[in-house]
């Protein structure tokens, strides 16, 4: 929280300091556009976003928006004189306009911009367009300015903190499901497939927060400045991938135990000596999202789970049965994960049980 909190402090900070600079340039700028120089201050405000790209992104679909009401409002002026109707219809069409997707920032500009000029501008519209549109973008230039060249945002320690966070939920998540295979019971009965859910949702929030930093460093000087130390400048997308590969072979693991669980009578449908293959296999597993997150080599542990794996598949006596197949499956989901973080070089004895159909 504290990051944040600093974050949104340098970010108020910075937007006083533009709001400051655009309204003493406005007051100084020549002809009709010094009539209207708290238009600037607002584009000030209007370009300042977390990210440096953002502002550039924003300023440029405020200044559209803008343009876009005021030509609205121009073809309403060619018609005749503003009154309720033509007011009306002019804002209609701008809330239309504003559905957009590609104006953003600047799409609750164009209502606003034609209303401005029609009822605001009145008998000096083309007067007031144009010294709404200069100021507002000299506003929106003095807010990039700022933003990029004062302490330009650039965040990757919240990516990389969500990351971990990712990785922690995997391995308490896989240590869990060691334990419930070993001793029914362990997890104090949770559900499984809720805990699938949250696993989703949290993958969502730390991929969204791995988008966020990759957003902060477009555009950014300070980017460049860190090109030499790659761990500095990068958001994290390749981990978030890995992991998000190795989240979906989760679910599909637990979704067959769960299919290989009794719930009346509370226990495994298969033998103990399998249940316990499975624990042992689920528990190097953790070893390895272990061992790879904190950036050492998941080589041995992976190994193990591939050796446990192929163990797993002779050991069946019924392979072609619905329990058979489900303990395959859950022990390919299994091989598979480890995969994602340590491929295997070359096949190595009883791989057939791992290969993909």
């Amino acid at each position: 929280m504290q990051t944040i909190r600093g974050a949104r402090l340098l970010l108020a900070l910075k937007t006083a300091l533009a709001v400051a600079v655009s309204w003493a340039v406005a007051q100084r700028m020549p002809g009709v556009l010094d009539e209207y120089p708290y238009y600037a201050p607002l584009g000030a405000i209007s370009a300042m976003y977390p990210t440096v790209f953002g502002s550039v992104r924003a300023g440029l679909q405020t200044v559209l928006g803008i343009a876009l009401g005021i030509a609205l409002a121009g073809g309403v002026l060619l018609v005749g004189q503003p009154n309720l109707l033509t007011v009306a219809v002019a804002v209609g069409i701008g809330v239309l306009l504003a559905g957009v997707r590609r104006l953003g920032a600047g799409a609750e500009y164009v209502p606003v911009g034609a209303l401005f000029v029609l009822i605001i501008g009145g008998q000096d519209a083309e007067g007031f367009s144009a010294g709404f549109l200069v100021q507002m973008s000299v506003g929106v230039v003095i807010g990039l300015l700022v933003n990029a060249l004062v302490f330009p945002p650039l965040d990757f320690r919240t990516a990389r903190l969500q990351l971990d966070r990712l990785q922690g939920v995997v391995v308490d998540y896989l240590q869990d499901a060691a334990g419930e295979l070993a001793e029914p019971g362990t997890t104090a009965g949770r559900d499984w497939q809720e805990r699938n859910h949250a696993l989703v949702k949290i993958t969502g929030e730390v991929r969204e927060a791995v988008d966020e930093s990759a957003q902060s460093a477009r555009g950014n000087p300070r980017v460049v400045l860190r090109r030499r130390h790659r761990r500095q400048t990068d958001p994290g997308y390749a981990s978030m991938l890995q992991l998000e590969s190795v989240v979906f072979h989760l679910r599909g693991f637990t979704d067959a135990l769960r299919e290989l669980y009794d719930h009346r009578g509370h226990d495994w449908v298969i033998p103990t000596a399998l249940s316990g293959r499975l624990a042992e296999a689920a528990r190097s597993s953790a070893d390895v999202v272990q061992a790879w997150s904190a950036g050492e080599d998941p080589e041995e542990a992976a190994e193990r789970v591939r050796s446990l794996v192929g163990r797993l598949s002779a050991e069946l006596t019924d392979p072609s049965g619905t329990e058979g197949r489900l303990v395959i499956t859950a022990a390919q989901d299994l091989a598979r994960l480890v995969a994602v973080l340590d491929p295997p070089t070359a096949p190595t004895e009883g791989s057939s049980a791992v290969t993909r159909e």
